[in-house]
Order: C-alpha cells, then sequence, then structure tokens
C-alpha cells in the first residue's frame, strides 16, 4: 500500500475561538485517560526509570502524560518543554490540582532548540504524541542526544502515517465513536506522523545506535533503555 506523503501540522496549539486550553484539555482527559495510563506504563515497564530520576517530557500539552507518570512514581521530578503559552498556563493548573506542583517545571520552548537547557542533565526524556508536531525530527533527537545523560533512557510514542486497512478501519468506523468532536484532529495528526523506517533513518544517520524503534498496529515508539 502506497504511503501518502506527510502533511505538516502546526507546531504550538493554542486558544482559539472555537476552544480554550481548558475545554481542550478536559475533553483529552476524557477521550485518552486510559492512554494516558498506558503510556505511564509503558514509561516504567519498559526503560524502568531509576529512582529520583530527572525527566524532560517534550511537548507535554495540558501535562496528563507526566502527571500520570509522577503520580505511579513520585520519586521522579518533570520538566515540561513546551511551545504553547495557553499550553502551559493550563498544564500547571493541572498539576496543581493534582497535588504535584512541586514535582513539574514547564519550560516554554521547542524540541529543535533546547539551548536553555544543560548538557547530560536528565536522566529520562519522553514524549507522547507531539513528534508529528516537529518540524525538523533530526534536530529534536540531536538535542535530546545531547541534554540526556550518557546512561539515559529515552521513550518516546506517536501515531505511525502508514496505517494498514485495518487500521484505516478503525479511524474511519470506530473513529466517530472513539473521538468525538475530536476526529478530525486525530486524522490531521496521523498525516502529519512519521514512518517507522522514517525514523529508523534519521536514527541511523545519525548514530544512534542505541536507540530502538517499535510499531504495531497505530503507532510507534523509540526507546533507549
Amino acid at each position: 500500500m502506497k504511503v501518502k506523503p506527510r502533511v505538516p501540522e502546526g507546531g504550538a496549539i493554542e486558544d482559539t475561538e472555537t476552544i480554550s486550553m481548558e475545554e481542550y484539555s478536559t475533553i483529552m482527559k476524557k477521550r485518552l485517560g486510559s492512554e494516558y495510563d498506558r503510556f505511564a506504563d509503558n514509561v516504567i515497564n519498559r526503560v524502568n526509570p531509576l529512582k529520583n530520576s530527572k525527566v524532560l517530557e517534550i511537548g507535554p500539552g495540558p501535562g496528563w502524560a507526566g502527571i500520570k507518570l509522577l503520580q505511579k512514581r513520585a520519586d521522579l521530578s518533570l520538566d515540561g518543554l513546551e511551545a504553547s503559552a495557553d499550553m502551559i498556563r493550563v498544564a500547571n493548573k493541572n498539576a496543581q490540582d493534582e497535588g504535584l506542583a512541586h514535582l513539574v517545571k514547564y519550560i516554554k520552548g521547542v524540541g529543535e532548540d533546547m539551548s536553555t537547557l544543560h548538557d547530560h542533565h536528565y536522566d529520562l526524556v519522553i514524549s507522547r504524541d507531539s513528534m508529528h508536531h516537529w518540524d525538523d525530527p533530526q534536530q529534536v533527537f540531536l538535542e535530546i542526544s545531547r541534554v540526556l545523560k550518557e546512561d539515559g533512557k529515552l521513550y518516546i510514542h506517536d501515531s505511525r502515517r502508514d496505517l494498514n486497512l485495518a487500521g484505516q478501519l478503525i479511524i474511519n468506523v470506530i473513529g466517530p465513536v472513539m473521538a468525538g468532536k475530536m476526529l478530525k484532529y486525530w486524522k490531521s495528526s496521523i498525516a502529519a506522523s512519521y514512518t517507522p523506517e522514517e525514523i529508523r533513518e534519521i536514527l541511523k544517520r545519525n548514530g544512534l545506535n542505541d536507540w530502538n524503534v517499535e510499531a504495531d498496529l497505530m503507532d510507534l515508539s523509540i526507546q533507549k533503555q
């Protein structure tokens, strides 16, 4: 099956006339609560963060993925690098409401330029469904490699663009029930996503040979253990 060319999606998600980030946050928590939980479990079970790890989350959005991880591993602390000031406002409120504000700090910025972050500072870098917003994933990977400790760990999750017929069936038939009014955003995110082979090629080109790409029906992940 021929894979369609990638259709880039805008960068920062911000308040609009039709939806505030508070409303967006509420919808995402309701629709994807179990997915945030699964992401946190995958981070813990697949890369096994060291005790008291310093975590960098790229593109936390409303913060639910990182918040769920901290609820399961209260020994961790997290910096969230987020391009949207509106999302930072909401993420800070969510962390406060969940009693985790003392463990979280959100920083305005993008993955392509982490110049405000120190070399080899983080024990773990995570990202959930943010990679399809990255204009230059190669540059983000190089920046991650710089800020991650030499023995640091990595878990990145995102959708994949090269869906087979079963994946397309889920989007077009089950999607309206699963996603509701967010379906159009889900579809645009998939169209903006990368394929596993595209990511493997970028990693190979940059000598990131200990970063492993895994894929299932709908998604892909990048892991360093």
